[in-house]
């Protein structure tokens, strides 16, 4: 047996060194701390307690047919004077009975933390990195500390049930994400790494390391380096780092599920988002996002994608619904669903899979660095995968709005002009242009968040929507509220396309005004905010393709035609407006007792100044 003396001097200094203790201890005595601590958390014991426990593990595991059981009461005391001398637990006398010893663990199993509890600390984390570090950095500790905190977990499984460290380590290394070097027997989890103020200066290559190690996360050593990590860290701002990581150390991710963990690194995202979006970052809030994909009503073993996938919003929220109809059917089944996406932004689309990953969701391809419009590399992947027609059950975007510099010079090449057989949108906007790529590439059907310049605008854009309205693809288009989003007050609009209309839908467009459905934003003061009641209303009427006075309309294409196919919601329908009930006599006598009143003034006025004038006449 090993202990380290030189620890058991002072004790440990914080949670992370709990570890540190552990490796240097021989795998029968780890074992039983874990017992100890899985059955005691933060309560104080006795010699006596740890006995029984002892004892009804060792009656557990003959009941279970283990002829001999390895627990036995004889080595209780010999446990106990390990664990404490190396720190582990500590020791008090009873006041009344000094031959009685009570124990309690220096490192209790923590208590659930809540997820506004995690919120809360995520925002104080937040808070530290204001204008200092960019925010994307936070979301690179989230992940790091998430997957180390699930990797300790599992090698704690493994300890507990008596596998030496190494190959704990080793097992956990091929069941999840190496980030154990078996060659160097070096460890690279947080909180290996973040123990002292030395071990910190490491994070950024610990985490370069780690990329390197797992090629699924090979996107870290990208973000290490387009963040600034390498040069951020060092003296100046260590005490801003210790501070985050102090923060972080207080919660063990393990204890969350993946929607919880994607909850947090969403957060980030929308806490940052007003800051963003002055600088030309686009953040779809995630009530527009459910609104959208209840409206696809996506179907499990289905493919989607996103060509503008952004941070991976609309892809995760896509699996989240499909997973949220099988569990419905079968709580022990998991969705079936591929997902895609295309990002431009390198940096975005490498946080985006980090995204996908802390989801818990394995079934995705991000492609990055290329124009979706240009250069859509989904169809080739698809087709390389057996997908003979390149394209996807649904696609579902909120691309940038009104981009300019898309016209017949870029889209008419030889690769890519068969997409837009609509024809080419002018220089001015790319909206139609989007609508025509994501038609292209589906089957089933298509949701889009545009702007709703783009129902109405004329030249170009007009005969692409008449191209697109005469074809009958266009099954829903919904005004939505104004402030919205955090980019622009401007009201958006979302068009659902159809490939397979209902007989019953043909030949028609369903128009819902939504610009009334919204509730203030809780946070942000002048943004508003749909609430489950609005998106339940206006995901009822598409579904039912029904006309509510004042909400929804279905319009036939015929008067579409009539009115030179625009498409702007409030040509066909608009919200009732509340009637204020008016008493016209007692506002009648209200205005003449306030006109008389004036008349008084008028009167007096007219006074004072025939008098300044007389005496001003007699000098």
């Amino acid at each position: 047996m090993v202990i380290s003396m030189a620890r058991s001097k002072s004790g440990p200094k914080n949670g992370a060194d709990e570890w540190a203790i552990l490796e240097e201890l021989q795998p029968w005595v780890v074992k039983r701390y874990f017992l100890i601590k899985d059955a005691f958390k933060d309560r104080e014991f006795t010699q006596e307690d740890v006995e029984r426990l002892f004892e009804e593990k060792r009656k557990e595991l003959l009941e279970k047919g283990v002829k001999e059981p390895e627990f036995t009461t004889k080595n209780v005391g010999e446990v106990l004077s390990i664990l404490r001398k190396t720190g582990l637990i500590t020791a008090r006398k009873d006041i009344y009975d000094f031959r009685r010893t009570y124990y309690r663990l220096k490192f209790p199993a923590e208590s659930k933390v809540t997820r506004d509890r995690l919120i809360s600390l995520l925002k104080a984390a937040a808070d530290q990195i204001r204008g200092g570090l960019d925010y994307k950095a936070l979301l690179v500790f989230l992940f790091y500390k998430a997957i180390s905190d699930r990797w300790m977990k599992r090698a704690q499984d493994l300890m507990k049930e008596g596998k030496p460290k190494v190959q704990a380590y080793i097992i956990t290394n091929k069941r999840y994400y190496k980030l154990f070097d078996e060659e160097t027997g070096k460890l690279y989890t947080w909180h290996e790494v973040v123990k002292s103020r030395e071990s910190i200066k490491e994070l950024a290559n610990a985490l370069i390391k780690i990329s390197e190690m797992n090629p699924e996360l090979s996107d870290l050593k990208k973000l290490v380096e387009v963040l600034g990590l390498i040069g951020f860290i060092k003296e100046d701002n260590l005490h801003t780092l210790e501070e985050i990581m102090k923060i972080f150390n207080r919660v063990d991710f393990a204890e969350f599920n993946s929607d919880i963990l994607g909850d947090a690194y969403e957060w980030i995202l929308s806490y940052f988002a007003p800051q963003k979006a002055k600088e030309g970052e686009v953040y779809t809030p995630r009530e527009v996002i459910r609104l959208l994909v209840e409206l696809l009503d996506i179907e499990d073993e289905s493919d989607v994608l996103d060509p503008a996938s952004g941070s991976g919003g609309m892809l995760i929220e896509a699996y989240r619904y499909v997973r949220e109809k099988v569990k419905k059917k079968n709580p022990e089944e998991e969705p079936a669903v591929m997902l895609y996406g295309q990002e431009l932004n390198e940096t975005t689309a490498a946080l985006s899979k980090l995204n996908l990953i802390l989801h818990g969701i394995q079934e995705f391809k991000i492609f990055e660095g290329a124009n979706s419009l240009t250069n859509p590399r989904w169809e080739e992947e698809l087709k390389r995968n057996g997908v003979e027609d390149g394209k996807v059950d649904y696609v579902i975007a909120n691309p940038p709005w009104n981009q300019d510099g898309y016209d017949e010079a870029r889209l008419s090449d030889r690769r890519i002009k068969h997409i837009y057989k609509y024809g080419y949108t002018t220089k001015q906007s790319a909206d139609w242009a989007w609508v025509q790529l994501m038609l292209y590439s589906s089957r089933r059907k298509v949701g889009i968040v545009l702007d709703s310049g783009a129902l109405f605008r004329g030249g170009a854009e007009k005969a692409i929507r008449q191209g697109i309205v005469e074809d009958d693809l266009i099954e829903a288009v919904i005004l939505l509220p104004e402030k919205l989003f955090y980019n622009t007050g401007a009201p958006g609009i979302i068009m659902v396309l159809n490939h397979n209309k209902p007989e019953e839908r043909k030949g028609k467009v369903l128009f819902i005004n939504a610009s009334k459905e919204f509730r203030k934003h809780p946070e942000v003061r002048k943004l508003n905010q749909l609430g489950e009641e609005h998106i339940k209303k206006i995901v009822d009427a598409y579904r039912d393709f029904k006309e509510i006075e004042g909400f929804s309309r279905i319009v036939g294409l015929e008067e579409i035609r009539k009115n030179d196919y625009n498409l702007n919601v409030s040509l066909y329908v608009f919200p009732e407006e509340e009637r204020e009930q008016i008493d016209l006599k007692k506002e009648f006598e209200e205005f003449r007792e306030i006109e008389k009143r004036e008349n008084e003034l008028v009167e007096k006025a007219k006074a004072y100044i025939e008098g300044i004038i007389r005496v001003m006449g007699d000098e």
